[in-house]
Parts: C-alpha cells; sequence; structure tokens
C-alpha cells in the first residue's frame, strides 16, 4: 500500500527504534502490527501517539493445540465464556484502548 501511493518510508530493525523515531518526530506516522501499536498508544505513547485510519491487511490471531488435545475445548469454552460475560472487552480496553 505504501509503494501504491509512493510514501516515502523508512524502515527499522526493530520496533523499539521505531517507536524512539516517531516520540523524536523523526517520522509523521507508523505502520507495524495493529496490536503493538494499540498497545503503545495506550500505554507507553499515551499522548504522545494516536491511532489513524484502518487496517491495511487483516489478520486472524489463533492458539493451536496438538491434534486430539484436550486443552483445546476447555481454552475454547474459556475464550467463550469471557465473550459472553464482557470480560474479554475489558481486558481488550486495557491493553489496547478502546476503539
Amino acid at each position: 500500500y505504501l509503494n501504491e501511493i509512493k510514501a516515502q518510508v523508512q524502515e527499522f530493525e526493530n520496533v523499539d527504534d521505531l517507536y524512539k523515531a516517531l516520540s523524536k518526530q523523526q517520522v509523521d506516522a507508523v505502520v507495524y502490527d495493529a496490536p503493538a501499536l494499540l498497545y503503545y498508544a495506550t500505554h507507553d505513547g499515551k499522548g504522545l501517539a494516536r491511532i489513524i485510519g484502518g487496517v491495511f491487511h487483516k489478520e486472524d490471531y489463533g492458539i493451536v493445540f496438538p491434534t486430539e488435545s484436550p486443552l483445546r475445548k476447555h481454552v475454547n469454552e474459556a475464550l467463550l465464556a469471557l465473550r459472553e460475560n464482557g470480560k474479554y472487552q475489558s481486558i481488550y480496553d486495557e491493553w489496547f484502548g478502546r476503539n
């Protein structure tokens, strides 16, 4: 996407260098993994950074277990319970901020 819009791109070796450049206003914007950026904007970068726009490339995350693992059912049930009782959203908001 950045190439398509002919954006001037600067790459970084690691995310800490990226955050330093952002905090020192050496870059105007950052494109990176959404959960990491949401966490940064909500915690270490609070008041310094904000999330704008949408996700360029959506990806889902998952938990993988060995075939026939007895843990799969328990984890699925626990995740469902967290969604249903609102705790998942509460945890999400704490770590990543409110959308």
